[in-house]
């Protein structure tokens, strides 16, 4: 596939490692050891395999993705049954029509991810603006790749993902592929913090998908204007 060769020359012309090292999100950084990042993959995981996924756990990745308005979140409670995301191996797009139901506003498709991201990250990545103005369609100042059939919108107030795009949700299930596709070529080398590994959260040097996504998040910031 296409595709899948663009990711081994950008494996060879860029330093995931360094990437991953260099991430930076409000605290989480590397050098501190990507503790908001830990504490929310911990709450989240462990109630998806417990009690289902909250109102109270989506308000908190909306405050940590620094959502505006995060008090305008409202569903119904869980809004994601127990082990809809571990268990979401064979259809990995299911749980998102199920937040699209669970959640009747407040936030959309960029924050989706992000919660499925958090619940498991071995198998999920956020899909952050960034990635898409990098990777995909919307913005070719800032478009390095053409690996994303999605498209960004800014009408002024900031760039999003419009659901209404035909290619939403199918655009995610591409990303994630891209995700799978990094974590199959990457060598065990992946800078875990030790604390990652301490609490059950990472293998050692191995990475996920949540680890690839936080490296090429780290090479969109530093490519889009």
């Amino acid at each position: 596939m296409v595709i899948v060769e663009a990711i081994r020359k950008f494996v060879c012309d860029n330093d995931l490692y360094g990437l991953y090292r260099s991430y930076s999100w409000g605290g989480d950084q590397w050098e501190s050891g990507f503790l908001d990042i830990l504490k929310l993959e911990t709450q989240l995981s462990n109630h998806d395999h417990s009690s289902g996924i909250s109102l109270d756990d989506v308000k908190a990745v909306a405050n940590w993705g620094k959502l505006r308005n995060p008090g305008r979140i409202c569903g119904v409670s869980p809004v994601l049954p127990q082990k809809s995301c571990s268990n979401a191996i064979t259809n990995r797009l299911e749980p998102l029509n199920v937040l699209k139901i669970s959640i009747i506003k407040g936030i959309g498709s960029t924050y989706f991810t992000k919660i499925l991201r958090f619940a498991a990250p071995a198998i999920y990545g956020a899909l952050d603006t960034r990635c898409v103005r990098a990777f995909g369609k919307g913005d070719p100042i800032s478009q390095h790749h053409d690996w994303l059939d999605l498209t960004v919108k800014n009408y002024g107030y900031g760039w999003f993902i419009p659901e209404a795009q035909k290619n939403w949700p199918a655009g995610y299930g591409q990303w994630l592929e891209i995700l799978d596709t990094f974590c199959s070529i990457l060598p065990a080398n992946c800078p875990h913090p030790e604390s990652f590994v301490r609490h059950g959260m990472r293998n050692k040097g191995v990475w996920t998908c949540a680890d690839v996504e936080m490296a090429l998040f780290a090479y969109a910031s530093n490519a889009v204007k």
